[in-house]
């Protein structure tokens, strides 16, 4: 896992959040795109970047990415995860940067998510009810899917409520 830091860079928060991913068993690198001047001066460019999807600091992430696929132990699936800032980099580069999976963060926004109505494992079965009632509980807005199981070839399209 690619781990991308918000506004405020290579904080104990990412920090811990990379040694988090770690811990349950993924590689993960956390490049610091403020490396090369103050935050200040780095966030024009910044912005620039992570809308064109080029430049340094997509480069310097695009670094860290090769750098774990080159790993032995790396199975050659790489993900982005990025947290508010890094959350439109981890969204900017999900396709066409060689990641398998993109996870934005966004401490404000409500928690959306979809299951597929396909997953039969253990814990997949009950994972969006599960989550829905949680989320409920603690009285976090949110939008939880659970996508029908359909037929090999068909689609679903759905709106959400009004």
């Amino acid at each position: 896992m690619v781990v991308v830091h918000d506004f405020g860079g290579m904080t104990r928060d990412l920090r811990n959040q990379a040694d988090w991913l770690a811990g349950e068993g993924f590689l993960a690198a956390a490049p610091d795109l403020y490396y090369w001047g103050s935050r200040l001066r780095c966030l024009g460019t910044i912005m620039r970047e992570v809308t064109a999807g080029t430049g340094r600091t997509v480069a310097d992430i695009d670094a860290a990415r090769d750098w774990l696929s080159a790993r032995g132990d790396c199975t050659g699936r790489i993900g982005i995860i990025g947290f508010c800032m890094g959350g439109g980099y981890a969204l900017a580069l999900a396709v066409g940067h060689g990641y398998a999976v993109s996870s934005t963060n966004y401490g404000v926004c409500p928690v959306v998510g979809s299951y597929g109505g396909k997953d039969r494992s253990p814990m997949g079965r009950s994972a969006a009810g599960r989550l829905e009632h949680a989320l409920t509980v603690l009285s976090i807005d949110h939008d939880i899917r659970s996508i029908p199981r359909q037929a090999t070839g068909s689609s679903t399209t759905t709106t959400p409520p009004t």
